[in-house]
């Protein structure tokens, strides 16, 4: 068990009133909750035009009033944007004595009450480790009946796993390394970025991706897209991992000895507009700016698969990528946009 830490746990919420007493009700279950450790819980509401804040400061009131020892601070910003509420918050919001952060999304369903306490007894136990992952699930997992569709999404997920790369829908990390990082304002799916700035402490060092680990077993759901929602995802989908990589590529390009945190930090306060204007130098005058690697991707994915395995996957493979034709299309449209960060 897990002793004498300082952990805590944020919770960046966008609209999610209607959610946020059902996370907070899980999270009072949670095991780790009874361990003998000190206990934050923040919650981030950006940008909200529903009643998030009020929602999180009455659900969460209720759900901890046990807890006697766990502080809770709801910070309402009327600023958008996860990246920026995830800068406000590692660096203003979270305690800076603080051993461990866990980032949890407001709309995701824990699997059972221990899924915290394993994720923080698998990253304190390994010295080595930076950050240790959830593991999501589609809802329809729970499904005693699935239906072909169900079990085409259930296999094409399974196929885009990443076992050293942070989840942004749950995941816990050492703030001490934490807080060497800033992330560019606006960053389209801000867990990628975070994954590349660990691996790489900052762009200053090959990667290392032994420093993020993922649990071994499921640790949350996540709802299930429907038709429309699949294609709205992988467009996003699409659009933040060009973009991630075109910063990557920025980052690397400047050849840096030390974390580049602060670096970051002063060009998001001495030029908002960085990260619009590096998109626009990837796409000016270009018909198309996609990699054809974006659209094949899951089949580049069945290298090394033994035999067996290549004839299960290799039908639901060529069929995700069939589908993904008409996002990616969408997505070289949105990224010849002005703003396309803000597409997220």
């Amino acid at each position: 068990m897990v002793q004498g830490l300082k952990f805590s746990i944020c919770v960046i919420a966008r609209n999610e009133g209607a959610v946020v007493e059902r996370l907070a009700s899980q999270l009072a279950s949670q095991t780790l909750f009874t361990t003998p450790n000190r206990f934050q819980i923040v919650v981030v509401a950006n940008g909200c035009t529903d009643d998030t804040a009020s929602a999180a400061d009455t659900a969460f009131r209720a759900a901890f009033k046990r807890h006697a020892t766990t502080a809770l601070l709801i910070h309402e910003t009327p600023l958008g944007g996860k990246a920026r509420s995830w800068n406000l918050a590692v660096h203003e919001l979270l305690d800076a004595d603080g051993d461990i952060a866990i980032f949890v999304d407001a709309d995701i369903e824990l699997v059972d009450d221990r899924v915290l306490e394993e994720m923080v007894t698998q990253l304190a136990g390994a010295s080595s480790l930076v950050a240790v992952s959830g593991q999501p699930v589609k809802d329809i997992a729970k499904k005693p009946r699935k239906s072909l569709v169900d079990r085409f999404s259930l296999i094409v997920s399974e196929q885009s796993v990443t076992s050293h790369a942070i989840n942004g829908s749950l995941y816990a990390a050492r703030m001490a390394e934490l807080r060497k990082i800033w992330l560019p304002v606006p960053t389209p799916g801000e867990d990628g970025l975070l994954s590349a700035m660990i691996h790489t402490d900052g762009f200053s060092r090959l990667p290392n991706h032994a420093l993020v680990a993922q649990v071994p077993r499921p640790t949350h759901y996540f709802e299930a897209h429907s038709i429309t929602g699949f294609f709205r995802h992988e467009t996003r989908m699409t659009v933040g991992t060009i973009i991630n990589g075109w910063i990557c590529e920025y980052l690397w390009g400047g050849v840096h000895s030390e974390h580049v945190g602060q670096f970051i930090r002063e060009r998001n306060e001495r030029d908002p507009q960085w990260v619009d204007r590096l998109i626009e130098s990837r796409v000016a005058d270009k018909f198309w700016v996609l990699p054809p690697r974006m659209l094949t991707w899951r089949l580049h994915n069945l290298r090394g698969v033994g035999f067996g395995a290549l004839l299960v996957r290799l039908p639901f493979s060529v069929a995700a990528s069939l589908l993904g034709l008409w996002p990616g299309l969408r997505a070289n449209r949105i990224l010849k946009r002005r703003h396309a960060a803000d597409y997220w």
